[in-house]
């Protein structure tokens, strides 16, 4: 669903451009728990997705007014198609008069509160699954010094031992392997979120009148 380009959208889409492109770009993490080629970011700013009305961060007002704070969490839930929240936007839009672009205003507000939770939180578990891959990592190489000074003299108890311990070599190595291949869809989470708020942002200005 489109929307006329509103100005305050258009600014909006200028800053977008410039986060969104650094985001994706593959860059030296300062924090040895971030395994990602995207860049990491460990807090959102409000100026860098929004060019309406100042944003007060510490209003809880969006939570105590009920229709705003259900749209909120509707339109923030990644289980709601895109275009489903543009849709939720624009009828919340035509339900509002005087004091439109204020309630939109605190619409903006919760929606960037909660999407920047969700962020923080798939940071840190993405940081938790780093840390346990290293961990993993460790064993695998701890099993394989093992094997290396395990006994090879012919005995059962000898061929036994080296047995086992490849058996958990293999076993390891084949999680360690199958994390990796889920660690580029993880690593995506936040960057699809931050798309999640831009566009919903661009949807709310859009209905604004100044």
């Amino acid at each position: 669903m489109s929307y006329p380009v509103h100005p305050l959208a258009a600014i909006a889409l200028a800053g977008a451009v410039v986060f969104f492109a650094g985001a994706a770009a593959a860059a030296v993490s300062e924090d040895p728990d971030w395994p990602c080629v995207q860049r990491l970011m460990p807090e959102l700013s409000p100026a860098t997705v929004w060019g309406g009305p100042p944003v007060d961060d510490g209003a809880p007002a969006w939570r105590e007014t009920p229709a705003i704070r259900d749209l909120v969490l509707r339109i923030a839930s990644r289980r709601t198609a895109l275009e489903d929240g543009e849709k939720a936007i624009a009828a919340f839009a035509g339900t509002l008069g005087a004091g439109k672009d204020a309630m939109l205003t605190m619409v903006f507000a919760g929606l960037f509160t909660t999407i920047d939770q969700q962020r923080s939180r798939l940071i840190s578990g993405i940081k938790r699954y780093a840390r346990g891959q290293r961990r993993l990592a460790s064993r695998i190489r701890q099993r394989t010094a093992d094997l290396g000074a395990a006994p090879a003299d012919g005995t059962p108890d000898g061929a036994a031992r080296r047995r086992q311990l490849r058996e958990r070599q293999v076993w390891d190595t084949r999680i360690f392997e199958e994390r990796e291949r889920s660690l580029k869809a993880l690593c995506e989470q936040p960057v699809l979120l931050e798309q999640r708020l831009f566009i919903l942002a661009r949807a709310i200005m859009a209905q604004m009148d100044e």
